[in-house]
């Protein structure tokens, strides 16, 4: 793949979300790399209370690629939507 066809496929706005087995691998690798806390409030979670949020949604032209994948609780996720901006109630600035 050359570096336009990256380009392309990485601002695709209709990229898959990923499925249940590339989720579970990019989980264990961001546990591996952060934590088991929330990316967003720092919560410390089980890995079950975990859910994989992207730093720049799918829908906003974001990649599944793990630089743009973090761990999050489900609240924060959720509160987040596909927003660029972290949701209203976290700690990080």
């Amino acid at each position: 793949m050359n570096s336009a066809q990256k380009d392309s496929a990485m601002m695709n706005p209709k990229q898959k979300r990923m499925n249940s087995k590339k989720n579970k691998q990019a989980k264990n690798k961001l546990l591996d790399r952060f934590g088991s806390v929330c990316f967003w409030c720092e919560k410390p979670l089980s890995k079950a209370e975990l859910t994989v949020d992207h730093l720049i949604p799918l829908s906003q032209g974001g990649s599944n690629n793990l630089e743009n994948l973090r761990l999050a609780c489900l609240c924060c996720n959720k509160k987040r939507g596909n927003s660029l901006f972290p949701p209203s109630t976290t700690k990080r600035k």
